[in-house]
């Protein structure tokens, strides 16, 4: 009795599964950060809620009549006071742990069907990879709340001071730059029966989410905080930065691609200081 293709349709039913699993993981991420940014309460429009939001803010005027349409006070997501409380932790926690799911789990897809072939958890392996990066997420409430407290993190969540900001992203580029974003970078081996380059930063071990979600934090983590200095309403940036991280872990030039992405973080931060002269 011939049973590869059985088996066949089990692993791709399981693969199924954990793209299904991802797809609507990152779907709940976005949402949630659409959210929001649509439920923050403070004064001003979308065109204060980091670079390029502007376009949102325009395209709210035209439909809406209303630049400031998005203010309410029955906010559910991001916290805008200066003291905090409980409920101003967990609500900055929300954001962080939506910002991870939309951004940084795209970059599990690829790696889906490798898992299967080499019969892997891919359910565990998603949880374990999500386990490391809500751990960073602590470090990003703390990092906000600071900001927050010190007020140098306004209303919109955005850094106010550009000269900060370009410090900010100078550091991110600098990252992108050094040996050590390129040794986590470097090619290992390829997936097995396939052309594309094993996903991220080093070679997944067998069935450990968390080794590889590590991984992935030491090559990722400056570009995440580096919404700080764009906003973390903001959508744009989410959207370029999720790219720009995808792209770093399917190319086969990750450490070129890191390269021209310091490049463009240098260029910007240039930009952020010529904004404040």
């Amino acid at each position: 009795m011939n049973t590869a293709l059985p088996i066949a349709r089990v692993n791709a039913s399981f693969v199924s599964g954990a793209n299904l699993i991802l797809l609507c993981l990152v779907a709940v991420g976005w949402s949630y950060s659409v959210l929001q940014l649509l439920a923050l309460d403070a004064a001003g429009s979308l065109a204060e809620a980091g670079p390029g939001m502007q376009i949102f803010a325009a395209f709210q005027y035209y439909l809406l009549q209303d630049p400031f349409g998005f203010e309410t006070s029955a906010y559910f997501c991001a916290t805008t006071e200066t003291t905090w409380g409980i409920l101003d932790f967990i609500k900055s926690f929300a954001m962080w742990a939506a910002m991870v799911m939309a951004m940084m789990l795209p970059t599990l897809f690829p790696l889906i069907r490798d898992l299967r072939a080499r019969n892997q958890n891919t359910a565990l392996f998603i949880l374990g990879y999500l386990a490391v990066w809500l751990m960073f997420c602590v470090m990003g409430v703390g990092v906000q709340w600071v900001l927050r407290l010190l007020e140098v993190l306004n209303g919109h969540m955005v850094i106010a001071d550009p000269v900060i900001s370009a410090v900010v992203l100078c550091l991110a580029g600098a990252y992108q730059f050094s040996t050590y974003k390129a040794k986590g970078l470097k090619e290992r081996n390829k997936i097995k029966g396939g052309t594309s380059v094993k996903p991220c930063c080093q070679d997944v071990q067998r069935g450990s989410g968390t080794i590889y979600g590590f991984a992935c934090l030491r090559c990722c983590w400056p570009l995440m905080l580096s919404m700080f200095a764009f906003g973390l309403m903001n959508i744009l940036a989410m959207g370029v930065l999720t790219v720009i991280m995808f792209m770093e872990t399917t190319s086969f030039s990750r450490i070129k691609l890191a390269k021209i992405w310091g490049g463009v973080a240098f260029a910007l931060s240039a930009l952020f200081y010529v904004q404040s002269v």
